[in-house]
């Protein structure tokens, strides 16, 4: 078989040609080259024998890719065979265009580059075991929170939850007829709105370093409770607290009532292969391709509807805020206790007056409760109107009430619009003729 035969042969093989038939071609190219060298020997390769020889190891190396031992183990073999043979008449002297196989490290079997303890300059230590390598130390646990707990957050927490939830609670009304319960009314409201603010919205406290710094000034004063209200009672510029209660507010209202979709900020990452080069068409190699694909960051969305689920979702036996109030949420650091309680009992003492004495100035509650609308925080007024008409029920009675509400509107909308938290759990009864109470 000429040189050239080989080449052809080999270089008419394809992808599908079967392994029987590559390695009989194998054998062939290698057997004739072979013949062709020993009938050289002596004197100067031939370059087509060279070419030859080149084409034939560049094929055999390629075949080392294959996943079939057996051919693989064929290949090297032959290969050897081969190169041996071309150096037997090649010599040292040999034309630089010689094919060389290249060198390859071989591995070194495990624990062979340990040097043994007390070794030097290439002496072992006798009778002393081999050190071993202390093993590489395990990497932590990825945190469930994007924060470490501390004393500081411990305690934040806590007084933070209750400072919250004090100011929910404030138009509590123990014993009254409304079924389901108004959220505000609602002590089960409170707990979870507690929970809410553990599962949901601590994070935003935590990460955020207006926040940590508090740390050191309240260390100081041993995380007492009265150095935390005096944080979250300061004016709002001074508050960071209570900016990031109401911009947090603000961010969960906005995922939660938005049509636009969560911003892009991740990336989902595809790895897929690809064969690329090759050998006349066999043994082309796999790379990987990494595609990345923009995906939408839910973990805000996510905190957000779970916030909402918990103090508003299905389960909850009150009846629940509705997306409306998050301006009673957004308030709550505006609502100061013995403000509240003393425009509370400022009402019920005007409506027990109306009510037992003909010398006191009819209208007076209703004047009131109006300046509480129009001059308190947001909410505040109308959820005093809404405990005074439950608490002082004898007193609050339908003249009061009919006062009281027309002069929000002249028809059931207007009034509606203008009182949503009274008249929401209220029946307007304002153009009846004195019905019955609840």
């Amino acid at each position: 078989m000429s040189t050239q035969s080989i080449i052809n042969a080999l270089a008419g093989l394809s992808p599908d040609t079967d392994k029987a038939t590559l390695m009989t071609a194998v054998d062939n190219a290698v057997d004739g080259i072979v013949k062709e060298l020993k009938a050289n020997a002596g004197g100067k390769v031939q370059p087509d024998v060279v070419q030859a020889t080149q084409t034939t190891l560049t094929f055999l190396e390629a075949c080392g890719q294959l996943k079939d031992p057996e051919f693989t183990q064929r290949a090297r073999i032959r290969a050897s065979e081969l190169l041996e043979a071309f150096d037997k008449v090649s010599g040292e002297d040999s034309d630089g265009d010689a094919p060389r196989r290249k060198k390859r490290r071989k591995k070194r079997p495990a624990g062979a580059n340990t040097k043994p303890a007390g070794a030097a300059k290439g002496k072992a230590a006798k009778g002393k075991p081999v050190a071993k390598k202390p093993a590489a130390a395990a990497k932590p646990a990825k945190p469930e929170k994007p924060w470490e707990d501390t004393p500081f957050t411990e305690a934040f927490t806590e007084q933070i939850c209750k400072y919250l939830r004090k100011r929910a609670m404030l138009w509590y009304v123990p014993q009254h007829t409304l079924t389901p319960t108004p959220f505000p009314l609602s002590t089960r409201f409170g707990d979870n709105l507690v929970t809410a603010i553990k599962e949901h919205f601590m994070h935003r406290f935590f990460t955020n370093r207006r926040i940590m710094v508090l740390g050191d000034e309240l260390k100081a004063r041993n995380f007492e409770e009265a150095a935390f209200r005096e944080i979250f009672d300061k004016p709002k510029k001074q508050n960071p607290v209570r900016s990031m209660w109401e911009d947090g507010l603000g961010d969960i209202e906005r995922f939660l009532t938005s049509d636009k979709p969560p911003p892009q900020k991740s990336a989902k990452t595809k790895v897929t292969t690809k064969k690329t080069g090759g050998f006349l068409g066999f043994f082309q190699k796999e790379e990987k391709v990494v595609e990345r694909e923009a995906v939408a960051d839910t973990s805000d969305l996510d905190h957000a509807k779970g916030f909402w689920n918990i103090i508003a979702g299905p389960e909850v036996t009150y009846s629940p805020p509705k997306y409306e109030d998050f301006i009673f949420l957004k308030s709550l650091f505006e609502y100061y206790p013995e403000q509240v309680d003393e425009e509370q009992q400022a009402v019920k003492q005007m409506l027990q007056q109306e009510y037992g004495s003909n010398q006191a100035r009819e209208g007076a509650a209703r004047d009131h409760l109006n300046d509480l609308i129009k001059d308190t925080a947001p909410c505040s007024g109308e959820l005093t109107a809404l405990w005074a008409y439950l608490s002082a029920k004898d007193a609050f009675g339908y003249n009061v009430f009919k006062s009281f509400t027309s002069s929000h509107g002249t028809n059931a909308e207007q009034r509606r619009r203008a009182l949503p938290y009274f008249l929401r759990w209220i029946p307007d009864f304002t153009e009846q003729e004195a019905p019955s109470r609840l």
